[in-house]
């Protein structure tokens, strides 16, 4: 949080997300192509034991426009649906920062690697329901674990997300007929 409010404080105050694995201005509604971009700072941001939960934030610069924003990766996954010219540009000077080993991410508790182990089945990954909590950047969460034993969603670290063994679960809203 303290790295994303510095950089806004920087003057990157457009929000970058990922669409179609290319990078897209939510301001603009549209992509922007990768040649026109420059990544000013790249941070990845690691913690748990051995970095077993990781995020990375970009302060990039749209070079035809002149605007600057943030891209953040909170699910350490943008190195797989990125196309592949983006993803290396992204990475190609991260800087690793360590953070503290915080029981909670986003407000909400982090379960760890080893917990996860103890009980796979109780631990789901939920993707776009419409019930997850407010995100602290001001956005939405597009996908979030969910702890099925306590029924509260919660913050899996990336070696979890990577678990063959975490079952995905898409929100299926299903049109209900009214009790009259």
């Amino acid at each position: 949080m303290d790295a994303v409010s510095q950089l806004v404080d920087q003057g990157y105050e457009r929000e970058f997300r990922i669409k179609d694995g290319r990078l897209f201005d939510l301001a603009r509604s549209s992509a922007l192509d990768t040649k026109d971009i420059h990544v000013d700072t790249a941070l990845r941001l690691a913690s748990g034991r051995d970095g077993e939960d990781s995020s990375n934030i970009y302060a990039i610069s749209d070079l035809k426009s002149h605007s600057k924003g943030l891209l953040v990766d909170a699910y350490d996954i943008f190195d797989e649906i990125c196309d592949r010219g983006l993803a290396d540009r992204l990475a190609e000077n991260r800087e690793f920062v360590e953070g503290s080993d915080v029981p909670s991410r986003y407000g909400l508790r982090k379960v760890h690697k080893r917990e996860f182990d103890r009980d796979p089945e109780r631990y789901v990954l939920r993707i776009d329901y419409p019930d997850f909590p407010e995100c602290p950047f001001g956005e939405s969460f597009s996908m979030l674990g969910f702890d099925t034993a306590e029924q509260t969603y919660v913050w899996l670290v990336t070696s979890i997300l990577q678990d063959s063994r975490l079952n995905r679960i898409p929100y299926q809203g299903a049109d209900v007929p009214d009790n009259e």
